[in-house]
């Protein structure tokens, strides 16, 4: 089933402008529940209570409210809140700048969204895509979306431009609120450790497909054999791990478990001269099995 568009809008830069479409790029697959009425087993409902009135009130009675202070609200109509939007209803893609990649921290990255170029917009999509491929540079710029103004990046992504929403400055918390151990110092035979376990367990490329949310995949599987009536299986317990006391220690013993993984993999593997031995017994098998079954064989056999 093809995906829907979720909104469109036009990448504007310069005299420049490409319309294009937006595609959500991800999508949550984690489990979810009701809530449910154990002794009949119906869902139930949730009723909105006035605790002032002591009373269930309808949905039609309700207004937004904004905190001003604590416990101190203003009210704003649909309609207010609509005519605060439609300044900023635009739907410009506005590039304000260009920069490299790396120059803007993940920490910032909020919903993803794939880019797909509209009616007649193609040749300048994929103008606007390489140029950006080879300077290697991403764009900065904003995006009004469902009312609201957001901080967006563009970047190339599988041959095409992918779409970023990013969060706000004030928006990410100081890094300097937290204990980061600054004031703590590595030794140097600590660090060649840590150095190299890092070396072993660093990979060239990102495979996210290796990893599985177990949780969800235990969840539907226990859903399932309740369904069928069976009796749920407990997942088995990880081994807990203790505190770390002597560093040094705990990154030896990490590396020798690494390496007696490595040598325990290279062990079951055969031989190179059982491979050849193997190859050649199959080969063999192969060519006198070919040989009888070849009507040309055949004839030769029994002239002999």
């Amino acid at each position: 089933m093809a995906s829907r568009p979720i909104a469109k809008g036009n990448i504007s830069f310069g005299l420049v402008s490409i319309p294009v479409k937006l595609f959500s790029a991800t999508r949550a697959r984690s489990v979810s529940f009701n809530l449910i009425h154990q002794k009949d087993g119906s869902r139930i409902q949730q009723k909105i209570y006035c605790p002032v009135d002591d009373a269930i009130i309808d949905r039609s009675e309700l207004v937004r409210g904004f905190e001003i202070e604590k416990g101190r609200y203003v009210t704003f109509t649909d309609e207010e809140l609509k005519n605060l939007e439609a300044g900023t209803d635009d739907p410009s893609i506005e590039i304000t700048e260009f920069l490299p990649l790396s120059e803007v921290d993940p920490i910032y990255f909020e919903e993803s969204y794939y880019l797909e170029s509209d009616h007649g917009a193609g040749k300048a999509y994929r103008l606007l895509t390489d140029a950006m491929t080879s300077t290697e540079r991403v764009a900065l710029g904003r995006y009004t979306m469902r009312g609201k103004e957001h901080l967006i990046v563009l970047r190339p992504y599988a041959k095409g431009l992918m779409l970023h929403t990013l969060y706000y400055a004030d928006e990410v918390k100081p890094a300097d609120e937290f204990d980061r151990s600054v004031n703590e110092a590595s030794k140097e035979n600590e660090l060649t450790l840590a150095k190299r376990l890092i070396d072993d367990l660093t990979q060239k490329k990102f495979d996210p497909a290796q990893y599985h949310d177990t949780y969800r995949e235990r969840v539907v599987e226990a859903a399932q054999q309740k369904a069928a009536g069976e009796e749920v299986t407990a997942a088995p317990t990880a081994p807990q791990r203790g505190q770390v006391i002597d560093l040094m220690a705990a990154l030896k013993a990490s590396l020798e478990k690494r390496g007696a993984a490595k040598e325990k993999a290279v062990e079951s593997e055969p031989e190179p001269s059982e491979k050849k031995v193997a190859v050649n017994a199959q080969g063999k098998s192969r060519a006198a099995a070919g040989s009888s079954s070849h009507p040309k064989a055949r004839r030769v056999a029994r002239k002999k």
